[in-house]
């Protein structure tokens, strides 16, 4: 299956040239292997290869600013138990090899992959396009603090 058709691609890879200034670790967390059947136990994933084939897709479009490392979680569980992924597949964006924060759980497409695409340029960029007010809000959490973003086109 091809997840991102061609002129797609050569649009991306001519905005990434553009807007991409710094390094953006994808990481890939997935179970290749178990086909698009899923059992009762939870065993299976039904677009880990789809995930697989956007993410090198994705790393493609700007080999120089992109890096890509795919995560079998079935073989390394440790690293998905270190990094709090418990959802395959998982794409996480980071820098510096830093486990992500900007995670997106299933498979991004649709309305969903525009979001991806900001969010790979603004990690790249090191912005997050947030006002001083929200700043100084967020300044005033004592805890940690998980923000989850739900998408679906319904």
């Amino acid at each position: 299956m091809t997840v991102i058709p061609e002129h797609v691609r050569a649009q991306l890879k001519a905005r990434f040239e553009l807007r991409l200034t710094g390094p953006v670790d994808l990481t890939l967390y997935t179970r290749p292997g178990s086909s698009r059947l899923i059992l009762p136990a939870g065993l299976g994933c039904a677009t880990c290869e789809d995930a697989r084939q956007m993410a090198e897709l994705l790393r493609d479009a700007a080999p120089e600013k992109v890096t890509l490392d795919v995560v079998d979680t079935s073989r390394d569980q440790g690293r998905a138990e270190a990094d709090q992924v418990n959802d395959v597949p998982t794409m996480a964006l980071g820098v510096d090899g830093e486990s992500g924060r900007i995670r997106f759980q299933g498979l991004p497409t649709g309305t969903e992959f525009p979001a991806l695409i900001d969010a790979i340029e603004r990690v790249s960029r090191a912005e997050h396009s947030l006002n001083a007010v929200s700043l100084a809000e967020l300044a005033k959490l004592k805890e940690p603090t998980e923000v989850m973003v739900f998408a679906t086109p319904t």
